[in-house]
Order: structure tokens, then C-alpha cells, then sequence
């Protein structure tokens, strides 16, 4: 099958956010925003990009070229003429790849077009194109109202529609490799749509734990959203998460319990309401096929002196080594199912209960002991002081280079650094 692309601009996209969680480093496709809905939380830009240009390619479906050009928000005179309606519905891929599909994102592609802005110079870090980025967009900031969304998802096929999401796995890939994602929010419902949005694909699965103490606004929002989508929902027990208590862990815990039942699902993602996707679905199935089973857990072992107040002289059962690190991991089922069903494993998470921080240790200490026979977990020396960071999620903390500002320790990052993020290929 020959596709030919006219116009071609072949991009990537780079989504930055500014707000008290982290910044993911893997995660979803091609994010759409409305043009009136640039806000303070984060920019789109385009890399890469290559107009004016003619190609031919072999490609076994369309979605191979909507995935190799990652869908430009500037690409609104691109035109694709791919195959026809025979050839689309008879390609051998598994799944619908049609010309309703291939028109439908390309409108998706064009509502989140900001025109007038220089990528070439926000990449190359200009001062002057930064500070027209930052004055068009807030222009052009309508903020959406936690109530607004009651409104908003009466009719929930209009709602998918005008607010861009991508109703369809792309490939058979991503269709053969669905993700589990929880979500722990309290407040701002717009952006946690919003990230909801940029993480979407029917295939997967996504828990939202919504903070006992949240508004009656917020949690009303976050239902409606949630009822819109058969693969979305709201955790059913909820808990009052407060920082460094157990509550952080048992929030994770909570959605781990509700979206085991699905059992599709490969890896295991938890996420923040205020942090952003650098990466997309294809490539983050591409990543973790590529760690062939293996978890994805911030792993510190010996030197961690500084942290042992957080035992609070308990000693640490089933004679496992120390360790701390994050809460936030990307993990398989194995691992999930040890927590979910294993003995030791509910035993190891109720002595986390004495322990001060226990987010930072539960994840990590299972992790860190091979002897628990955890598939996927790390197996190798235990005698470095050097920490096994993880790939997951990209923090810029303390003194590392920040153009943007910092909110508890970590860097929010603003259009200053794109140069430093386009370099390091984030």
C-alpha cells in the first residue's frame, strides 16, 4: 500500500506543565487543547519540522503514518492522501484504520494550532519568541469551571468531540498492549481533563481517586468526566490523603485493588492531577515492550543514612534490605498482583503503616529484594551507594538547571527550557 504525503510537516510533540507534581517523561499521544484553553499549566510546541516536502512511503496501515507524523499542530494545509476506502478496510491489521478516522484527528490536529508563534525560535531559545508564547496564550485563556463540566458532558459523544479526544487505539500495537493508569486528585478539574485527555485511548484503563476532602464541585466534575468514557472511573472508596502518611500509599493501593479485575492490561502507571505527558501512547508501548516485563522503580539502597528516621527504629521484616525512593512507578502485573493478592506482600504494606513517609518506602522495598520473587524486579548489586533511578517520569530538583520556577524542591519548567529539553531528546 503507497501513502503519499504532500505538505509534510514531521514533528514531535513536548508538553511542559507547571504545577506541584512531576513532570512524566513517557506517556501519551498527540495531545489535544482547544485553542481557547492555553493556560498557566503547560505549552505545545513542534519539533522537527520539515515543510513544503514530498515523500512516498510503504506503510502497512495509515496509523503508521499518523504515528510517524505525530500529528503537527501546525500542519492545518497538510493534506494525506492514503489509500482508499478498500484498501483501509481491508488491511490485514486487526482493527478499523478508515478515512473517518484519518479526517477525525487531523481535525483534532487543527484545533490545537496557535498561529504566529515561532517553534524554530522557542527551540533555539529566543528570548523574544518565548515572550510571545507566554502573551498569546494567556490571551487566549478561558479557564473551565469545576461546574462547567456538568454542562459540558451532557451529551458525552459531543463532549469527546469538541473537547478532542482519540476514541481510537491507532495501531494494532497499542491495541494488543493496554496500560492501567490511577490518578490521585483534589482539586482544578480542568487539568485533570486535561491530563486525562492526553493519556486517553480506549484500550487502557484509568482509576481516579478523588480526595475525600476534594469540593463537591470538584467531585462532581471528575464523576461526569469519568461517566463519559466505559473505560474511565471513579475509585470506589475514597480516602483523605494527607502527605507523609499512609494515606499517600493506601490512595494507590485503593485503585491497584479496583483495576486488577481488568485483566487486559500490561503495566501499571500511577499519576498526579498536575503533571503532563512528554511522550506518546505508541512510544511508551515501544518503551515498555522493550523492558521485556521488567518494573520501573526508584531504587536507593545503601546510603540512605540520612533517611533511617523514617524506620522509626522498626526493624524491617522478612529480613529485606532497606531501601527508599518514590511513589510513583510503572510497574507489571506481577508486581501489582504480589500487592494486590500476595501474603507477605499485604504483610510488608501493613508494617509500612509505623513508618514515616511510607509512599517512599513500600514500592521500593519490593522492589529491592529479589528474595520476594517478584518477576521484573531489580536483581542486581546491592552494595552501591549510587541510586537506581528511574525512567519514568523526568524531576528537575533543587539545583538542577530550572528557567521556570520551583514549588517544593522541584523545577516547572516554562518555555526557557525547551533548548535544554529538545537537546537531552526529553
Amino acid at each position: 500500500m503507497k501513502c503519499h504525503i504532500l505538505s509534510t510537516l514531521r514533528t514531535r510533540t513536548v508538553l511542559l506543565c507547571a504545577g506541584t507534581g512531576s513532570l512524566m517523561a513517557l506517556f501519551s499521544m498527540y495531545l489535544i487543547t482547544p485553542s481557547n484553553e492555553w493556560s498557566k499549566y503547560m505549552l505545545i510546541f513542534n519539533m522537527n519540522i520539515e515543510s513544503s516536502v514530498t515523500a512516498t512511503h510503504s506503510l502497512s496501515s495509515c496509523s503508521e503514518l499518523f504515528n510517524e507524523l505525530s500529528f503537527s499542530a501546525n500542519s492545518t494545509n497538510s493534506y494525506i492522501n492514503c489509500c482508499n476506502d478498500t484498501e483501509l478496510r481491508s488491511n490485514n491489521t486487526g482493527y478499523v484504520c478508515n478515512l473517518t478516522m484519518q479526517h477525525r484527528l487531523m481535525e483534532i490536529l487543527n484545533i490545537v494550532k496557535m498561529p504566529g508563534i515561532n517553534c524554530n525560535a522557542l527551540f533555539n531559545g529566543t528570548p523574544l519568541a518565548a515572550a510571545k508564547m507566554n502573551t498569546t496564550g494567556r490571551q487566549d485563556d478561558i479557564p473551565i469551571k469545576d461546574i462547567d463540566y456538568l454542562n459540558l458532558t451532557q451529551d458525552c459523544e459531543n463532549f469527546q468531540t469538541t473537547r478532542g479526544y482519540i476514541m481510537s487505539s491507532l495501531t494494532q500495537e497499542e491495541e494488543d498492549f493496554p496500560l492501567a493508569f490511577s490518578m490521585v486528585v483534589y482539586k482544578d478539574a480542568e487539568m485533570v481533563e486535561r491530563l486525562l485527555r492526553a493519556i486517553y485511548r480506549p484500550q487502557n484503563y484509568y482509576c481516579i481517586h478523588v480526595d475525600l476532602k476534594a469540593s463537591d464541585n470538584f467531585i462532581n466534575a471528575t464523576s461526569a468526566i469519568a461517566d463519559c468514557f466505559p473505560n474511565v472511573f471513579i475509585a470506589s472508596r475514597r480516602i483523605i490523603v494527607k502527605w507523609s502518611w499512609y494515606s499517600v500509599l493506601e490512595a494507590e493501593i485503593v485503585c491497584m485493588n479496583e483495576l486488577w479485575k481488568y485483566s487486559k492490561w500490561k503495566y501499571f502507571i500511577n499519576l498526579t492531577g498536575q503533571e503532563l505527558p512528554l511522550k506518546t501512547n505508541y512510544e511508551l508501548v515501544k518503551i515498555l515492550t522493550a523492558y521485556r516485563g521488567a518494573s520501573d522503580v526508584m531504587t536507593n539502597y545503601k546510603c540512605i543514612g540520612r533517611h533511617n528516621w523514617r524506620w522509626r527504629g522498626y526493624p524491617v521484616p522478612f529480613g529485606l534490605v532497606k531501601s527508599v525512593g518514590s511513589v510513583h512507578i510503572t510497574a507489571n502485573r506481577d508486581f501489582v498482583d504480589y500487592i494486590v493478592n500476595n501474603e507477605t506482600g499485604a504483610a510488608i504494606l501493613n508494617w509500612t503503616k509505623l513508618l514515616a513517609i511510607p509512599d517512599e518506602i513500600f514500592f521500593t522495598l519490593l522492589n529491592a529484594n529479589p528474595k520476594l520473587g517478584i518477576k521484573g524486579t531489580y536483581t542486581g548489586h546491592q552494595d552501591s551507594c549510587d541510586k537506581r533511578l528511574f525512567m519514568t517520569r523526568y524531576k528537575m530538583w533543587y539545583n538542577a538547571p530550572c528557567a521556570g520556577k520551583k514549588v517544593r524542591g522541584i523545577c516547572i519548567l516554562s518555555t526557557g527550557d525547551l533548548p535544554r529539553l529538545f537537546a537531552a531528546k526529553q
